[in-house]
């Protein structure tokens, strides 16, 4: 009995735990090679060459298509290639289903792994995966799978006391928690986009239709058309590729910036950032003058700024952005309410204002804040995101779709068996034309009108035998 993990949340709405199958066992394999040796060991004996060609054929058809539907339906390859299990130990995938309006399942491999948490039980399994660049955990005590948290609801007084990270243990223990300050996604090269491509339901219904035209002896129309339709998927998954380049090119600013660990500032780059540091933020320019963005979200805690947020909002007109100061100790952050006092990971700091009060003194005059969230967990890592799995090809793996394309292969093989019976090819039936069956060549078309009475259903182009 399989157990199924509501999750609830804007991206997951439920996990399904699932076991991959022994390659033998799977339903793709084993019962295949069952009909395959029946069709040895009886097909091939009792009937000619050419009738056990024709059932061999159509067997390996259907093979092929229980190969397909396994790429296109995400339910029917877990029914073929999964199990589903009701332990999490027992487990090695997940089936996710998302949210409404978040894209369609995807199943995603489940891992589990020895983690430091730096309490009186310094190690324990921790069992989570990974969907859309977003971690989630499974939870003991919620009997459920849950994002992975970050310091960003916490009380202002939280913030307030915050020194960082005090111990190389702790530093430890939060790197291998949220991973390194970076968007890390892999490149995919072009063999894996054109394969993509070539394996959806339009293509392989065009090619099939380019085979029954090829039957048809419309070689150089078929080949013709076969040559066209590689050429656009090519160009389509060529397009692609450029745009995933493109965003690559997109990442986390590695500035040197001044962090407060293990109980002195040290200097770390932007990309060595983990939530929770305490760090000193202020205007710094590269080599051209340009100004550096933000590498993550954070929350001011002592000093002002004015950020340019255009990269996010799209607004032109610079932001104020105060420190957290005067704010009620018990209250609790919101991002969302509270964003004039946040620092959006990807924006630009105009002019900024150090607080010399603060009882926490920044080395090199800049504004002191806490981070936040990190990698794709911050405000541009959520539109990196959104922007990298629009990026994916809009396929038509839908209900709708499928019943259109069963139509058309309906039609298409009531139409190609139509040729056959007649001569075996439509060629033959298209020379069978009016010119054919003028009056001085009626007694040497005699037997083409026999064979192609439907033609002369009308009484006024019957002529006389």
């Amino acid at each position: 009995m399989s157990r199924r993990y509501h999750v609830g949340g804007k991206v997951v709405d439920s996990v399904d735990l699932l076991r991959k199958r022994h390659w033998s066992w799977r339903l793709d394999v084993w019962p295949f090679a069952i009909l395959y040796a029946a069709w040895i060991l009886t097909i091939l004996p009792s009937f000619d060459f050419g009738d056990a060609a024709i059932v061999l054929a159509a067997l390996a058809l259907f093979h092929i298509l229980t190969f397909l539907f396994t790429v296109w339906s995400v339910g029917f390859r877990c029914f073929v290639q999964y199990s589903k299990v009701s332990d999490i130990h027992q487990a090695d995938a997940c089936e996710i289903t998302p949210a409404k309006f978040c894209g369609s399942k995807e199943v995603v491999p489940l891992h589990f792994r020895k983690v430091l948490t730096g309490s009186s039980s310094p190690i324990e399994e921790e069992v989570y995966f990974d969907f859309r660049k977003q971690r989630f955990i499974y939870s003991k005590e919620r009997e459920t799978f849950c994002k992975l948290p970050y310091p960003s609801k916490e009380a202002f007084s939280y913030y307030l006391k915050s020194t960082g990270h005090g111990s190389e243990a702790k530093v430890d223990a939060a790197t291998e928690k949220w991973g390194r300050n970076a968007f890390e996604y892999p490149q995919p090269t072009f063999q894996k986009l054109m394969k993509e491509h070539c394996m959806e339901p339009f293509f392989i219904f065009q090619v099939f239709c380019v085979g029954l035209w090829c039957l048809d002896e419309y070689w150089y129309y078929s080949l013709f058309t076969l040559f066209m339709l590689f050429m656009f998927e090519s160009t389509m998954a060529k397009s692609r590729l450029k745009t995933l380049t493109e965003l690559r090119r997109v990442r986390v600013d590695g500035q040197t910036l001044m962090v407060h660990r293990c109980g002195k500032w040290v200097k770390l780059s932007g990309m060595d950032l983990l939530p929770g540091d305490v760090v000193s933020i202020g205007r710094s320019t590269d080599e051209n003058g340009e100004d550096k963005s933000v590498p993550a979200d954070m929350l001011i805690l002592a000093g002002s700024a004015i950020v340019n947020e255009a990269i996010l909002t799209g607004e032109s007109t610079p932001q104020w952005k105060a420190s957290i100061m005067g704010r009620g100790a018990e209250e609790k952050l919101s991002v969302r309410r509270d964003k004039n006092h946040v620092l959006f990971g990807g924006t630009k700091i105009l002019q900024h204002t150090p607080d010399k009060t603060f009882h926490m003194k920044t080395p090199d005059g800049g504004c002191l804040a806490v981070v936040l969230r990190t990698g794709f967990e911050t405000s541009q890592g959520k539109l990196m995101r959104t922007i990298l799995f629009s990026t994916e090809r809009v396929t038509a793996n839908s209900w709708e779709s499928g019943l259109f394309i069963l139509f058309l292969v309906v039609f298409a093989v009531i139409a190609a068996g139509y040729v056959l019976k007649k001569n075996g090819s439509f060629a033959a039936l298209l020379n069978v034309n009016e010119a054919d069956f003028d009056p001085g060549a009626r007694g040497s078309n005699k037997e083409q009108i026999q064979a192609f009475p439907e033609l002369f259903i009308d009484n006024n182009f019957r002529h006389p035998t």
